[in-house]
C-alpha cells in the first residue's frame, strides 16, 4: 500500500504522550527519527469477505462455519450481510529498529519512534478503510459499520485465532505468538460489516463502546 505521509506524522501523538508540549530537543529527535521510521516500513494488507449466516445473542455465525463471540462484535455486525476480515501491517523492519534503539538504552528515541510508528499505523488504517469500503459495498444502498478488533473492549484477544484461520496472514509476514499477539507488533487485525444502510449498526467508532474515556488513543 502506497501512503502519502505528512511531514508532521507522529507529532500530535507524541505531544499527547508528553502532556501537550515538545521541547527543542524532542523536536530535533522527532525530525531525525521520523525519517528513519518512514524508511523502514513496508505497508501491506490482506483481507477477505465472508457471508454472515446469523447472529444469535453474543455469537456471529458465518456460512463458512467460522464463529465470532462477544457482545460488541455481535452488536456491530447485527444487520450486516457480509463481514470483511483483514490484517494490515507496517512490516518487521520497524519493529527491529525500535527494539535495537531500546536495547542501546536510548529511551527517549524509543518513545519518539514508537509514537511515529503508531501514527504511521493509524495512517495505514485510514488508507485501508478506503480499500475496504470500496470492496465491501456491493449494492447502492449499502454502507459500512465501524471497524472492530480483537483485544478492544469486550472482544477477547483469543478471537485473533479465528481471524487467522480465516486469513492467510503469513502471506504478508504476520503471525500470532502464543499470547495471540501479532508479530510484527505494528500490525492490526479486525472486521468491517457491510449491508443495507437502514439495517447496519450506526456506531461510528469502536471507542463509543469502551468506557475508558482517558485513553490516549481515544477517537471521539
Amino acid at each position: 500500500i502506497n501512503m502519502d505521509i505528512p511531514d508532521y506524522i507522529g507529532k500530535d501523538f507524541l505531544k499527547k504522550l508528553m502532556g501537550g508540549r515538545l521541547n527543542p530537543k524532542l523536536e530535533e529527535i522527532l525530525k531525525e527519527k521520523t525519517q528513519q521510521c518512514i524508511s523502514n516500513i513496508d505497508p501491506k494488507a490482506i483481507y477477505n469477505k465472508y457471508k454472515i449466516e446469523k447472529i444469535e445473542n453474543d455469537t456471529v455465525y458465518f456460512q463458512s462455519k467460522n464463529i465470532f463471540r462477544g457482545p460488541n462484535i455481535a452488536k456491530i455486525l447485527k444487520g450486516s450481510e457480509i463481514a470483511l476480515i483483514f490484517v494490515f501491517t507496517l512490516g518487521n523492519k520497524i519493529d527491529k529498529i525500535i527494539k535495537e534503539t531500546n536495547n542501546k538504552g536510548d529511551s527517549l528515541s524509543t518513545i519518539v519512534m514508537d509514537a511515529v510508528s503508531t501514527s504511521l499505523l493509524t495512517l495505514l488504517g485510514e488508507h485501508f478503510t478506503k480499500i475496504a469500503q470500496k470492496e465491501g459495498v456491493e449494492e447502492n444502498n449499502w454502507g459500512a459499520t465501524c471497524t472492530y478488533s480483537p483485544g478492544q473492549y469486550d472482544w477477547t484477544i483469543e478471537e485473533q485465532k479465528e481471524i487467522f484461520e480465516m486469513l492467510p496472514a503469513e502471506k504478508i509476514g504476520v503471525k500470532l505468538n502464543q499470547s495471540f499477539l501479532m508479530v510484527p507488533f505494528k500490525s492490526v487485525s479486525g472486521v468491517y460489516g457491510f449491508g443495507p444502510k437502514n439495517k447496519i449498526n450506526k456506531t461510528k467508532v469502536a471507542c463509543e463502546l469502551c468506557p475508558r474515556e482517558n485513553c490516549i488513543s481515544r477517537r471521539n
